[in-house]
């Protein structure tokens, strides 16, 4: 046999397993959950979004810990395969204190469930801090510490591998896309990059609380970060409708940092640890479903020139109900023991 010929078998050869492999792939298992990705998913959900910025510095001053004073959010949404879209409206009238000052915020949560992969799209603006212990660092002694100057920029993306694609979803919990109907739980690998820029026209500390840095006028602090990491997730059914969820990811990441104030422009590269944490519980059945969910993440840091911690944790608490239109057939078949 020729040479071209052996090459040619070798080609079809090759191209055969790979499509004997495809084959031999079954997909998710149906007993453990059911995907409804071909439905159109309308929803409407409260959800209030959440950001802290806290700075600890060395020594024994104490912690400050700045929240924004965010509002209850009513929206509606809806969704089709992957494709997902929601508008939200936040409901001034359910504000927390007006002594907490306002915030001004955009606030874009993208979370992608597939069978084999998680991943979250984060973007947040925020102007207007208070420092959430009460009367620390308040010219008068009293009330809350005021910063209507302090933002927040922050972009970030996360990516993990779901190892137990076959009887565990993510989606059927946190993106209401299916139905788990057994308990099952699966480990997770990926990663994660963040860039988070924070900004103030003074120093980040009071003058009552540390008159050194206030001096130094440290009022920017950049970072950069990427690294990788793993996890578990574990999803609970009783009765094959009610569910308690619960996963965290760990990573170990690669940060470059830079703090600015007065005369100071200091760079640092460390190695930092930070978390993602996810929550859920409620009742789905084939027609519908109703969550209560939480995600949560932080990210930390040192200052080079300071030695300040640096930490942001940011997320969002959300109830949910959803309804499923099946759009095809076999859909509506699957639909029917549940209607």
């Amino acid at each position: 046999m020729t040479t071209p010929k052996i090459i040619i078998l070798l080609f079809c050869w090759t191209f055969s397993l790979r499509g004997q492999a495809q084959k031999i792939d079954p997909g998710p298992d149906s007993s453990y959950y059911k995907s409804f990705s071909g439905s159109v998913i309308p929803r409407v959900f409260f959800s209030r979004n959440y950001s802290q910025l806290k700075f600890d510095p060395p020594g024994s001053l104490p912690v400050m810990k700045y929240h924004a004073n965010t509002p209850l959010n009513f929206g509606i949404g809806v969704a089709y395969k992957f494709i997902s879209f929601s508008i939200s409206k936040g409901l001034g009238f359910l504000q927390s204190d007006s002594k907490k000052g306002s915030t001004k915020s955009f606030d874009l949560q993208t979370h992608i469930y597939r069978r084999k992969w998680a991943f979250d799209a984060l973007a947040q603006f925020y102007q207007g801090y208070y420092l959430g212990q009460p009367n620390l660092g308040a010219a008068n002694g009293s009330g809350y510490y005021l910063r209507p100057d302090m933002r927040l920029r922050m972009v970030g993306i996360t990516g993990y591998r779901i190892l137990n694609d076959k009887r565990f979803s993510y989606g059927s919990v946190l993106g209401q896309g299916g139905y788990q109907q057994r308990s099952a739980g699966s480990f997770l690998l990926g990663g994660n990059a963040f860039y988070t820029a924070i900004n103030a026209d003074s120093a980040f500390a009071p003058n009552k609380i540390d008159s050194n840095f206030n001096k130094d006028d440290i009022r920017k602090m950049h970072l950069f970060l990427i690294g990788a990491g793993a996890g578990y997730a574990y999803t609970f059914v009783y009765k094959r409708h009610f569910f308690l969820h619960g996963s965290v990811n760990a990573n170990v990441d690669l940060n470059f940092s830079r703090e600015i104030g007065t005369n100071i422009g200091s760079n640092k590269v460390d190695v930092s640890h930070n978390f993602i944490f996810r929550f859920g519980t409620g009742y789905n059945t084939y027609r519908w479903g109703l969550s209560l969910l939480w995600f949560t993440g932080g990210i930390n840091a040192r200052g080079g020139y300071s030695g300040y911690g640096y930490s942001q944790q940011t997320g969002s608490y959300r109830l949910v109900y959803v309804w499923r239109i099946p759009v095809n057939r076999h859909l509506r078949t699957m639909m029917n023991p549940d209607s």
